[in-house]
């Protein structure tokens, strides 16, 4: 089997057919060989059977000269001849046996060829496709078999490597934009303050207190980050209470809430739900607090909880800006913003969501989001019960 998987697909489908071939071509011709055999045992047995003489040679004289004759070890022209024509028959049937069984090898060969040029063709078009050329699709198939499907299979495949790796080069960049900002920000102020020549308490003092919001926000973008990427198995099964859960949160977002007036609603049938309480209560911070950004002065923002064809059902919405139905698909994007501009204006690095999708999907939990511009925005996390 080794061996096998050394040679190409064309030839093991020549040699397995070709052994199957030979095979019955070989069971065809002993089966043949065995029922002549038999036939020609009894035209020999006919023809050294003994003739019965006619005219004045009486039968006892016949029947001795018979003896005497197969007692000398005389084999009669017809015994002869059967012998012979069972000999000729056993070395044709074995020429046939070589010569149909590789005439067939060589059928196989070249029909097993024709049969897989359409895969030759796929692995040519496979092998001139690198990273650097994903856009390019290998050729469809004509037919609806197995190497047509496999050509769409991974035809489709290549659309999702593409993506992805787009995602990867625009969190790639993004991720590193985030960094270099307050990077920026800080040196560009110890370079002011180096210039001047006599700095008073007051320059110092702004500097550092520059050096350390942007330090704080350098630290919360690497926090986001390792929520992100972080795989390593936690436990999920902390019992949290969810009108605990929201109160805390509206608690440390009161003043947010308070300078734009906003109020809040609950409706609870929902009362607990299972998961790691610690990025939980992170999930719906970052959600409550974008329904208060993003949301307007005098805004509510309603949040409900209730059950559903046994799975659990939270929503929060908010009476704000609303989101563009073909931008909605794309928010959960690690640095993705709707309206960079505006976005900048308000504050945060576009992680917000990502990380909240990132902590969703951790526990198995799936979130959807709805929104109509100048309306508001829901969105409705359902979790296992």
């Amino acid at each position: 089997m080794g061996l096998l998987n050394k040679v190409s697909i064309r030839m093991r489908v020549t040699l397995l057919t070709g052994g199957i071939l030979l095979a019955a071509s070989m069971l065809l011709t002993w089966s043949s060989i065995y029922n002549a055999q038999d036939k020609f045992m009894d035209l020999n047995k006919a023809a050294e059977e003994p003739r019965v003489p006619t005219g004045g040679t009486s039968i006892g004289s016949a029947q001795s000269e018979a003896d005497d004759v197969l007692e000398e070890g005389v084999a009669s022209v017809p015994a002869i001849a059967a012998v012979q024509a069972k000999q000729s028959f056993d070395s044709w049937s074995y020429i046939y046996l070589v010569v149909i069984s590789g005439a067939g090898m060589i059928v196989t060969y070249i029909v097993a060829g024709k049969a897989l040029k359409p895969l030759q063709d796929l692995n040519y078009s496979i092998v001139n496709i690198t990273e650097h050329n994903l856009k390019e699709r290998v050729p469809a198939s004509a037919s609806n078999d197995e190497i047509g499907s496999l050509a769409n299979s991974f035809n489709a495949m290549l659309e999702r490597l593409n993506e992805s790796f787009l995602r990867q080069k625009r969190f790639s960049a993004n991720v590193s934009h985030e960094l270099k900002t307050p990077l920026s920000i800080m040196n560009a102020g110890i370079q002011v303050l180096r210039l001047d020549e006599t700095p008073t308490a007051e320059d110092y003092k702004e500097t550092v207190e520059m050096a350390e919001r942007n330090i704080k926000r350098l630290m919360s973008i690497v926090d986001d980050l390792l929520v992100l990427t972080n795989d390593s198995n936690v436990e999920y099964m902390d019992e949290i209470n969810l009108n605990q859960l929201f109160l805390q949160v509206e608690a440390e977002l009161l003043p947010l809430y308070n300078d734009k007036n906003i109020h809040v609603t609950h409706e609870f049938e929902l009362d607990t739900i299972l998961g790691h309480a610690p990025i939980v209560y992170r999930a719906f911070y970052n959600l409550l607090e974008n329904a208060a950004k993003y949301n307007i002065m005098n805004g509510t923002i309603e949040i409900r909880t209730w059950t559903e064809d046994r799975m659990g059902k939270i929503s929060i919405s908010d009476s704000g800006m609303g989101i563009p139905s073909e931008e909605l698909d794309r928010i959960f994007e690690p640095f993705y913003r709707v309206d960079s501009s505006r976005s900048r204006k308000i504050g945060g690095a576009g992680l917000g969501l990502s990380i909240v999708k990132a902590i969703i999907e951790k526990h198995g939990w799936s979130i959807e989001g709805e929104s109509t511009v100048n309306v508001g925005t829901c969105f409705v996390i359902s979790v296992i019960c």
